[in-house]
């Protein structure tokens, strides 16, 4: 090998080398630095604290769901119209309404860590109503009536912790799926 290609071949072989290190620190950094939108919300959890009085008020119904799902304006909207919750009276007293939406607000989809189902919202798209969602009916599509409706142990696809194992956590992929007198699900 002549001198020049030898020379050539050191320089190649030290950028690949080079490029490779960065990309794999650049890496790493996202990774620990937690940045950009988590797909299953495993990173979520813990940045979101949970709520004992939401989790209490909010989740005697249905889940109390992450408020990382929604933008604070459509938990606003759902807090201030408690009376009329989608059909149902949920009212709380106005110190407890207040208290669950400072919550809710505070780690909303626009405030820090979202899921990336939720990015449409921030921009103002879509419905209130999570189960309405384009995501959430994207997910849900395959599965028959029979397995989450008419299934007393589950009951509404409101009640996602019934089937979704780590849902209360903000955690909603295919591995924690088990749908109660159905079993394990996979897409």
């Amino acid at each position: 090998m002549t001198k020049p290609t030898h020379t050539l071949s050191w320089i190649a072989g030290s950028t690949l080398t080079a490029l490779a290190l960065t990309i794999g620190i650049i890496g790493i950094s996202l990774t620990f630095s937690s940045t950009g939108y988590a797909d299953d919300g495993r990173e979520l959890n813990q940045a979101i604290p949970q709520n004992a009085e939401y989790s209490a008020e909010c989740g005697s119904c249905h889940m109390a769901y992450p408020a990382n799902l929604l933008p604070a304006d459509k938990w606003q909207a759902i807090t201030g119209n408690l009376n009329n919750h989608f059909g149902d009276n949920a009212s709380l007293t106005p110190e407890a309404t207040a208290r669950i939406e400072q919550y809710l607000t505070q780690h909303a989809a626009q405030n820090g860590k979202v899921m990336k189902n939720s990015k449409p919202l921030i921009a103002g798209m879509g419905p209130q109503k999570i189960t309405e969602q384009a995501f959430f009916i994207r997910k849900h599509d395959e599965i028959p009536r029979r397995m989450v409706q008419d299934n007393p142990k589950v009951g509404s696809f409101s009640q996602c912790s019934n089937c979704h194992n780590l849902a209360e956590k903000g955690i909603f992929d295919e591995d924690t799926v088990n749908i109660p007198g159905v079993g394990r699900w996979d897409d």
